[in-house]
């Protein structure tokens, strides 16, 4: 059984910096939930953890900032307790698949979080995610996403680029050996909201994983992220897998120039194809994340035609001849390929 969980984006408002009430009345978080167990095929959901309070100033003073100690009331949680949520989904056959710590949504992360200039704000970064590691350690199969959004730059001479790379990798090497039972997953994205991030693509993402050595630590392969970074999702998806690091996918899909967020496929049929043909090659068993923003169209339907996608491309990437196609890749007959594929699919 496909491991498929969702992010809550389909029953939110939706907003963007134009509209920025969002384009619908966003449902509640238990409003969210009770649709979340409508959808066919779907059995994670992520554990949303601890957006820090618009109160930020008062975090990083000595007060709540004392010997690794935070003071976690300044924590907000969409649910009475990570326990009430974990039974409400359990009753219905949903797990968590991700915890993801907030390290983009406050305005603290402003100027980096791992990387930021102020040695109390990174301090703040690595407990706070500490605190996400401790409560992934209490859900079987999850890992922490580590999407530093705000660890990046936006005009030439703003950085002093090895200083804050150390920086980031001496950050995560630290939440790494927090708990080495845990699994760290990084996400990498080429922009936005910096105009350019730190970690752009699947080999820097290699690179940290590599140069920090840590057993726990791998990579997110967000679809979207990929296409947009100029790579193919699946040498993405098989040279991270062929170094143990394939933690986790993200799937959405976008037309290369921006971070669309549309649904599985919508563009890149053939990409997706190719990249479910290799993720049963390696024999993927991790958690698929949908991934998406829907403005404009309703969001039930497109979380439930994400869905239907993932299982579609799966199926279909199992009908494709493997040895058949392993023969003529050996023979370099490109065509031969592609016709193969075009009839088995398309009937």
């Amino acid at each position: 059984m496909l491991k498929i969980e969702t992010s809550g984006a389909g029953w939110s408002s939706c907003p963007d910096r134009f509209v920025t009430e969002g384009y619908r009345k966003g449902f509640t978080a238990e409003q969210s939930l009770e649709e979340l167990f409508k959808i066919k095929g779907l059995n994670g959901f992520p554990l949303w953890w601890g957006s820090i309070s618009e109160k930020f100033p008062e975090m990083v003073d000595g007060a709540h900032i004392n010997g690794g100690y935070i003071d976690q009331s300044k924590w907000t949680f969409d649910f009475p307790s990570v326990d009430y949520l974990k039974e409400k989904l359990a009753a219905h056959g949903v797990t968590i698949g991700t915890v993801a710590p907030d390290t983009y949504m406050s305005p603290i992360w402003k100027n980096g979080s791992f990387t930021n200039r102020d040695p109390a704000i990174r301090r703040l970064m690595i407990e706070h995610m500490k605190m996400g590691i401790d409560e992934a350690a209490k859900i079987p199969g999850s890992d922490v996403l580590l999407w530093m959004a705000h660890d990046g730059y936006d005009y030439p001479f703003e950085d002093d680029y090895r200083t804050r790379w150390n920086w980031l990798l001496e950050g995560i090497a630290e939440c790494c050996d927090h708990n080495k039972n845990v699994k760290l997953t990084i996400e990498y994205k080429t922009k936005e909201p910096r105009t350019r991030q730190y970690i752009a693509d699947y080999g820097k993402a290699l690179f940290i994983c590599k140069e920090i050595g840590a057993p726990n630590l791998g990579v997110v392969v967000d679809i979207g992220h990929s296409l947009f970074a100029g790579e193919n999702p699946a040498e993405a998806v098989d040279i991270v897998s062929s170094y143990g690091k394939l933690h986790h996918i993200h799937m959405n899909d976008n037309y290369r120039s921006w971070d669309d967020d549309l649904y599985p496929g919508a563009i890149h049929f053939w990409e997706n194809l190719e990249m479910f043909y290799v993720l049963n090659q390696i024999g993927y068993d991790g958690w698929y994340t949908i991934d998406v923003w829907p403005t404009r169209v309703d969001g039930h339907k497109v979380i439930q035609e994400a869905v239907d996608r993932i299982h579609m491309f799966d199926r279909l990437a199992k009908m494709l001849p493997l040895k058949e196609i392993k023969r003529m890749q050996a023979e370099n007959d490109t065509i031969g390929i592609q016709t193969l594929i075009r009839e088995t699919v398309i009937k």
